[in-house]
């Protein structure tokens, strides 16, 4: 019964999302362990049939890094309630025998997907990924820099909620709305359009593009433009041309952004323009009567209005905690809030100052003081000390070396 029904489900799209924990001192993918999976399958015609979303529990709770839970909401109370990777991954192949396209926001999410079905011996099924990031970069005129994902939500018109971010099964929906709706919207604008694909190669070319006139006929075939969004990437060589550009997104140059700044500034505070204030800002809020509840990466504050000024601003209350060697552990919640001192009376420039009030925190937190970095060294030099008295040696021990610590 249960194949039968796999049988009639063919899925030709998976829009698939990770989260992840990166252990605290690493950055690349060794130090990187999945901590959600979230996935939305579509058919041929892009309608969605299916969703599939896990929590995965860390290998390790002592690897777990303070930045997953301001980043993810997730604690790693919870994360650790979640099944192990094996188990989660090995549903996720069971529940997808079968797919033509994979597609991801980057080839981050992707490298660690990879990796983690291949170190878990999980047969991968042949596929063709699909990196939208990459796609929209692209056609939107964004140049070399790449975009980011709120951004990239914000100016197709999708609607999210903040809060939802960061969350595998609700940025897979988001990532499939998105790769529908630009897929559709630039479709239509280039359907008269046509470029040259190589066949082997998978890139494709404009007419004028010198390497079309070398390509061998077998390998050439014309196709449309749209045909980026099944995993061909464009010619380095003619990929710069505007005729690829035309999904037509505006980011706006300073001037204009500085004008948007300063009308957000006058705007009376109806609920929709305290909405286009906290978006701009990228923050969470909600509201009720004449109070704006606001949520950052970091903490919570209460807004309180009267005829459109601010009168009062409260803020979470915490303290941090230290251990050992004075190292910073997670900052820890103490009941209650307290009085901010009100930096004006403006709603746009209170929530500016909400916002980069707690981004220098979350970047204090994440640099050692001096004497942190004294401390470590302490520690190291202890290390070396009872190397000696063990008859070790620092030969045999390449990283506790008298040249590594000054």
């Amino acid at each position: 019964m249960e194949d039968a029904k796999r049988e009639k489900e063919r899925f030709e799209y998976l829009f698939l999302d990770l989260e992840w924990n990166q252990t605290p001192g690493t950055t690349g993918l060794d130090g990187r362990e999945a901590i959600q999976i979230g996935v939305v399958a579509a058919d041929n015609k892009i309608q969605k049939i299916k969703t599939f979303s896990k929590a995965i529990r860390l290998s390790d709770p002592n690897l777990f890094n303070e930045k997953t839970e301001i980043i993810t909401h997730t604690p790693v109370t919870n994360i650790m309630q979640g099944k192990g990777e094996d188990v989660v991954l090995t549903k996720f192949a069971q529940t997808f025998p079968e797919y033509h396209f994979l597609v991801v926001w980057n080839r981050t999410t992707y490298d660690l997907f990879l990796r983690d079905m291949r170190k878990n011996g999980i047969l991968i099924k042949r596929h063709t990924p699909v990196f939208l990031q990459d796609v929209l970069s692209v056609i939107t005129g964004h140049g070399n820099n790449l975009i980011g994902f709120e951004k990239a939500l914000t100016c197709a018109g999708i609607q999210y909620v903040p809060n939802y971010l960061h969350y595998a099964k609700h940025d897979a929906n988001y990532l499939y709305q998105l790769y529908y709706q630009c897929l559709q919207k630039y479709s239509g604008v280039t359907v008269e359009e046509r470029c040259f694909a190589n066949k082997i190669t998978k890139k494709l070319h404009t007419e004028n593009c010198r390497y079309v006139k070398d390509m061998a006929v077998d390998r050439k075939s014309i196709v449309p433009k749209s045909m980026i969004f099944k995993g061909y990437t464009i010619c380095k060589c003619c990929g710069k041309s505007q005729s690829w550009k035309q999904l037509g997104w505006e980011f706006g140059n300073k001037a204009q952004k500085k004008k948007y700044r300063d009308d957000l500034k006058q705007l009376p505070l109806t609920e929709t323009n305290i909405e286009k204030i906290c978006k701009w800002f990228q923050l969470s809020y909600s509201i009720t009567s004449d109070i704006v509840f606001v949520r950052t990466a970091f903490s919570r504050w209460i807004v309180y209005l009267q005829k459109d000024k601010v009168k009062k601003l409260l803020h979470e209350n915490y303290r941090i905690c230290k251990s050992q060697y004075l190292k910073k552990q997670k900052m820890k919640c103490i009941e209650g809030y307290h009085k901010q001192k009100l930096p004006s009376e403006n709603f746009f420039e209170v929530i500016q100052y909400i916002k980069y009030h707690d981004a220098g925190t979350i970047k204090r937190m994440s640099k050692k003081s001096r004497l942190e970095k004294l401390l470590e060294m302490v520690e190291m030099e202890l290390k070396m000390k009872n190397t000696e008295e063990k008859g070790y040696g620092y030969d045999n021990m390449p990283e506790l070396r008298r040249a590594n610590i000054g």
